[in-house]
Protein backbone atom coordinates (compact mmCIF):
# COMPACT_ATOMS: atom_id res chain seq x y z
CA UNK A 1 0.00 0.00 0.00
CA UNK A 2 3.15 2.50 1.12
CA UNK A 3 4.62 1.77 -2.76
CA UNK A 4 1.36 1.97 -4.28
CA UNK A 5 1.01 5.34 -2.13
CA UNK A 6 3.88 6.56 -3.16
CA UNK A 7 3.90 6.25 -7.17
CA UNK A 8 0.29 7.83 -6.97
CA UNK A 9 1.93 10.67 -5.16
CA UNK A 10 5.09 10.71 -7.81
CA UNK A 11 2.78 10.56 -10.88
CA UNK A 12 0.08 13.42 -9.33
CA UNK A 13 3.64 15.71 -9.07
CA UNK A 14 5.00 15.63 -12.57
CA UNK A 15 1.39 15.75 -13.93
CA UNK A 16 1.13 19.08 -12.03
CA UNK A 17 4.89 20.22 -12.56
CA UNK A 18 4.26 19.69 -16.48
CA UNK A 19 1.23 21.20 -16.14
CA UNK A 20 2.70 24.41 -15.05
CA UNK A 21 5.23 24.48 -17.28
CA UNK A 22 2.87 24.51 -20.26
CA UNK A 23 1.11 27.67 -19.16
CA UNK A 24 4.89 29.83 -19.77
CA UNK A 25 5.30 27.56 -23.11
CA UNK A 26 3.71 30.11 -26.22
CA UNK A 27 1.49 28.04 -28.16
CA UNK A 28 2.03 27.40 -31.68
CA UNK A 29 -0.57 28.70 -33.90
CA UNK A 30 -2.57 26.34 -36.36
CA UNK A 31 -2.48 27.74 -39.64
CA UNK A 32 -5.13 26.74 -42.37
CA UNK A 33 -3.46 25.19 -45.45
CA UNK A 34 -2.06 27.32 -48.46
CA UNK A 35 -4.11 24.82 -51.02
CA UNK A 36 -7.49 26.28 -50.93
CA UNK A 37 -10.29 24.58 -53.64
CA UNK A 38 -12.10 27.25 -55.25
CA UNK A 39 -15.75 27.50 -54.24
CA UNK A 40 -14.77 25.16 -51.02
CA UNK A 41 -16.79 26.37 -48.00
CA UNK A 42 -14.07 28.66 -46.35
CA UNK A 43 -14.78 32.43 -44.41
CA UNK A 44 -13.04 35.31 -44.88
CA UNK A 45 -11.13 35.25 -41.70
CA UNK A 46 -9.68 31.53 -42.74
CA UNK A 47 -9.17 32.51 -46.09
CA UNK A 48 -7.07 35.82 -45.48
CA UNK A 49 -5.12 33.06 -42.96
CA UNK A 50 -4.33 30.99 -46.29
CA UNK A 51 -3.74 34.14 -48.03
CA UNK A 52 -0.74 35.73 -46.03
CA UNK A 53 0.67 32.00 -47.04
CA UNK A 54 0.22 32.56 -50.48
CA UNK A 55 1.45 36.25 -50.67
CA UNK A 56 4.68 35.19 -48.53
CA UNK A 57 5.33 32.13 -51.26
CA UNK A 58 4.56 34.09 -54.16
CA UNK A 59 4.30 37.52 -53.92
CA UNK A 60 6.56 38.90 -51.60
CA UNK A 61 9.55 39.19 -53.48
CA UNK A 62 8.25 42.00 -55.64
CA UNK A 63 5.23 43.52 -52.94
CA UNK A 64 6.41 45.32 -49.65
CA UNK A 65 4.20 46.19 -46.68
CA UNK A 66 5.52 49.89 -45.74
CA UNK A 67 7.92 50.13 -48.53
CA UNK A 68 7.45 50.32 -52.47
CA UNK A 69 10.33 47.58 -54.04
CA UNK A 70 10.02 46.30 -57.71
CA UNK A 71 5.64 46.73 -57.16
CA UNK A 72 4.22 49.28 -55.17
CA UNK A 73 3.65 49.07 -51.52
CA UNK A 74 0.87 47.09 -50.36
CA UNK A 75 0.33 48.28 -46.75
CA UNK A 76 -3.68 49.49 -45.54
CA UNK A 77 -4.66 47.81 -49.63
CA UNK A 78 -8.10 46.73 -48.09
CA UNK A 79 -9.46 50.58 -47.60
CA UNK A 80 -7.48 51.57 -50.96
CA UNK A 81 -9.07 48.45 -52.80
CA UNK A 82 -12.68 49.67 -51.59
CA UNK A 83 -12.25 53.19 -52.76
CA UNK A 84 -10.81 52.36 -55.90
CA UNK A 85 -13.91 50.83 -56.71
CA UNK A 86 -16.08 52.96 -55.21
CA UNK A 87 -14.35 55.35 -58.25
CA UNK A 88 -15.01 53.26 -60.34
CA UNK A 89 -17.98 52.15 -59.80
CA UNK A 90 -19.25 56.01 -59.94
CA UNK A 91 -17.38 56.76 -62.92
CA UNK A 92 -19.02 54.02 -64.97
CA UNK A 93 -22.24 53.92 -63.18
CA UNK A 94 -22.08 50.17 -62.86
CA UNK A 95 -21.39 48.00 -59.81
CA UNK A 96 -17.88 47.48 -58.57
CA UNK A 97 -16.38 45.95 -55.53
CA UNK A 98 -13.60 45.77 -53.89
CA UNK A 99 -13.27 42.02 -54.50
CA UNK A 100 -13.72 43.17 -58.44
CA UNK A 101 -10.86 45.34 -58.15
CA UNK A 102 -8.63 43.08 -56.30
CA UNK A 103 -9.29 39.98 -58.56
CA UNK A 104 -8.96 42.23 -61.64
CA UNK A 105 -5.60 43.56 -60.12
CA UNK A 106 -4.22 39.94 -59.68
CA UNK A 107 -5.96 38.52 -63.09
CA UNK A 108 -5.39 41.48 -65.43
CA UNK A 109 -2.86 43.31 -63.78
CA UNK A 110 -1.74 45.53 -66.95
CA UNK A 111 -5.21 46.73 -67.49
CA UNK A 112 -4.73 49.40 -64.42
CA UNK A 113 -0.89 50.32 -64.02
CA UNK A 114 0.20 52.33 -60.50
CA UNK A 115 1.53 55.32 -61.15
CA UNK A 116 5.37 55.08 -61.77
CA UNK A 117 5.50 50.98 -62.15
CA UNK A 118 6.11 49.44 -65.27
CA UNK A 119 3.69 46.67 -67.17
CA UNK A 120 6.10 43.99 -65.18
CA UNK A 121 3.64 41.61 -63.06
CA UNK A 122 2.33 38.75 -64.78
CA UNK A 123 -1.56 37.48 -65.08
CA UNK A 124 -1.55 35.24 -61.37
CA UNK A 125 -4.24 32.97 -62.99
CA UNK A 126 -0.72 31.35 -64.68
CA UNK A 127 0.68 30.73 -61.77
CA UNK A 128 -2.37 30.69 -58.58
CA UNK A 129 -5.27 28.28 -58.45
CA UNK A 130 -8.64 30.10 -57.53
CA UNK A 131 -8.86 29.30 -54.74
CA UNK A 132 -5.56 30.54 -54.22
CA UNK A 133 -6.58 33.80 -55.92
CA UNK A 134 -9.60 34.58 -53.39
CA UNK A 135 -7.21 33.47 -50.50
CA UNK A 136 -4.87 36.52 -51.76
CA UNK A 137 -7.60 38.32 -51.89
CA UNK A 138 -8.77 37.89 -48.90
CA UNK A 139 -5.36 38.50 -47.13
CA UNK A 140 -4.98 42.15 -49.17
CA UNK A 141 -8.98 43.04 -47.91
CA UNK A 142 -7.32 42.23 -44.76
CA UNK A 143 -4.46 45.04 -44.77
CA UNK A 144 -5.79 47.52 -43.28
CA UNK A 145 -9.76 46.72 -43.38
CA UNK A 146 -11.63 43.70 -43.42
CA UNK A 147 -11.87 40.30 -44.99
CA UNK A 148 -15.38 39.94 -46.92
CA UNK A 149 -14.66 37.12 -49.70
CA UNK A 150 -15.37 33.93 -49.15
CA UNK A 151 -14.35 30.51 -51.03
CA UNK A 152 -17.27 30.31 -52.55
CA UNK A 153 -17.42 33.66 -54.32
CA UNK A 154 -16.38 32.02 -57.68
CA UNK A 155 -17.55 34.26 -60.40
CA UNK A 156 -14.66 37.30 -60.17
CA UNK A 157 -12.44 34.54 -60.79
CA UNK A 158 -14.09 33.31 -63.40
CA UNK A 159 -15.28 36.54 -64.95
CA UNK A 160 -12.03 38.48 -65.06
CA UNK A 161 -10.42 34.93 -66.47
CA UNK A 162 -8.10 33.33 -64.23
CA UNK A 163 -10.40 30.36 -64.36
CA UNK A 164 -12.61 29.20 -66.80
CA UNK A 165 -16.37 28.31 -65.77
CA UNK A 166 -16.74 25.92 -68.54
CA UNK A 167 -13.90 23.45 -70.04
CA UNK A 168 -13.04 22.58 -73.60
CA UNK A 169 -10.73 23.82 -76.12
CA UNK A 170 -10.89 23.43 -79.99
CA UNK A 171 -11.12 26.19 -82.53
CA UNK A 172 -8.49 27.66 -84.83
CA UNK A 173 -5.46 28.76 -83.63
CA UNK A 174 -5.00 32.71 -84.66
CA UNK A 175 -2.28 33.83 -86.39
CA UNK A 176 0.17 35.45 -84.56
CA UNK A 177 1.01 39.94 -84.82
CA UNK A 178 3.96 41.22 -84.41
CA UNK A 179 4.84 42.62 -80.64
CA UNK A 180 5.72 45.55 -82.20
CA UNK A 181 9.29 47.55 -82.40
CA UNK A 182 12.11 46.97 -79.96
CA UNK A 183 11.30 50.00 -78.31
CA UNK A 184 7.75 48.87 -77.94
CA UNK A 185 8.54 45.27 -77.12
CA UNK A 186 10.68 46.24 -73.99
CA UNK A 187 7.92 48.42 -72.77
CA UNK A 188 4.83 46.08 -73.02
CA UNK A 189 6.68 43.10 -72.13
CA UNK A 190 7.75 45.44 -68.80
CA UNK A 191 11.58 44.78 -69.57
CA UNK A 192 12.24 48.52 -68.53
CA UNK A 193 10.76 47.46 -64.70
CA UNK A 194 13.85 45.48 -64.55
CA UNK A 195 16.75 46.90 -66.66
CA UNK A 196 17.95 50.15 -67.15
CA UNK A 197 18.27 50.94 -71.06
CA UNK A 198 19.43 54.19 -71.27
CA UNK A 199 22.03 54.40 -68.37
CA UNK A 200 24.24 51.73 -66.47
CA UNK A 201 22.19 51.71 -63.18
CA UNK A 202 21.52 48.24 -61.90
CA UNK A 203 17.55 47.53 -60.87
CA UNK A 204 16.72 44.85 -60.14
CA UNK A 205 18.74 42.93 -63.41
CA UNK A 206 21.31 43.88 -65.32
CA UNK A 207 21.59 47.60 -67.07
CA UNK A 208 21.15 46.65 -70.79
CA UNK A 209 22.60 50.08 -71.63
CA UNK A 210 26.17 47.73 -72.87
CA UNK A 211 24.70 45.00 -73.22
CA UNK A 212 25.99 44.79 -77.14
CA UNK A 213 29.70 45.04 -75.84
CA UNK A 214 29.10 42.40 -73.37
CA UNK A 215 27.39 39.87 -75.34
CA UNK A 216 27.32 38.65 -78.79
CA UNK A 217 23.87 37.57 -80.67
CA UNK A 218 23.94 34.40 -79.87
CA UNK A 219 24.35 35.14 -76.31
CA UNK A 220 21.55 37.84 -76.37
CA UNK A 221 19.22 35.15 -77.74
CA UNK A 222 20.33 32.77 -75.36
CA UNK A 223 19.70 35.54 -72.43
CA UNK A 224 15.54 35.65 -73.77
CA UNK A 225 15.05 31.81 -74.24
CA UNK A 226 16.58 30.57 -71.54
CA UNK A 227 17.36 33.62 -68.88
CA UNK A 228 18.87 31.08 -66.26
CA UNK A 229 21.21 29.42 -68.13
CA UNK A 230 24.35 32.06 -67.81
CA UNK A 231 23.69 34.43 -65.33
CA UNK A 232 25.20 37.53 -65.67
CA UNK A 233 27.59 38.34 -62.67
CA UNK A 234 26.74 40.70 -59.77
CA UNK A 235 27.30 41.78 -56.36
CA UNK A 236 24.90 41.14 -54.68
CA UNK A 237 23.85 38.31 -57.24
CA UNK A 238 20.97 38.81 -59.38
CA UNK A 239 17.84 36.84 -57.95
CA UNK A 240 17.46 34.01 -60.76
CA UNK A 241 13.95 32.51 -62.15
CA UNK A 242 12.72 36.34 -62.45
CA UNK A 243 12.65 36.59 -65.86
CA UNK A 244 12.06 33.73 -66.81
CA UNK A 245 8.71 33.60 -64.47
CA UNK A 246 7.64 37.41 -65.59
CA UNK A 247 8.14 36.91 -69.46
CA UNK A 248 5.87 33.38 -69.43
CA UNK A 249 3.58 34.84 -66.94
CA UNK A 250 2.83 38.22 -68.95
CA UNK A 251 3.00 35.88 -72.20
CA UNK A 252 6.07 37.46 -74.38
CA UNK A 253 6.80 33.86 -75.40
CA UNK A 254 3.65 33.47 -76.76
CA UNK A 255 3.35 36.90 -78.85
CA UNK A 256 6.98 37.30 -80.09
CA UNK A 257 7.57 36.40 -83.91
CA UNK A 258 10.91 35.23 -85.30
CA UNK A 259 10.60 38.76 -86.65
CA UNK A 260 10.31 40.17 -83.40
CA UNK A 261 12.90 38.25 -82.24
CA UNK A 262 15.45 39.45 -84.82
CA UNK A 263 14.37 42.59 -84.84
CA UNK A 264 15.10 42.60 -80.82
CA UNK A 265 18.39 41.19 -80.95
CA UNK A 266 19.80 43.14 -83.29
CA UNK A 267 18.45 46.41 -81.61
CA UNK A 268 19.98 45.35 -78.00
CA UNK A 269 23.00 44.25 -79.66
CA UNK A 270 23.75 47.85 -81.05
CA UNK A 271 23.58 49.16 -77.20
CA UNK A 272 27.59 49.30 -76.34
CA UNK A 273 27.68 51.78 -73.55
Amino acid sequence: MKHFLLIFSFTVVVSLMYTGVAQFLPQLPSYPPTKVELGSNIGPADLAAAGQGVFDANCSSCHKLGEAARGPDLAGMGPRAFARAAERAEKTGKAFTDVDYLVEALCKPGDYLTEGFGNIMPPQGKALSGGQILATVAYLQDLGGEATVKGTDVEPVERFGCVTAGGGGGGEVAEVEPAGSPEEIVQTFGCTGCHSIDSGARLMGPSLFDVGARLDKGEIYESLLAPDAVMTPGDPPYPGAVMKGTLDGNGFYDRMTPGDYQALVDWLADKKG
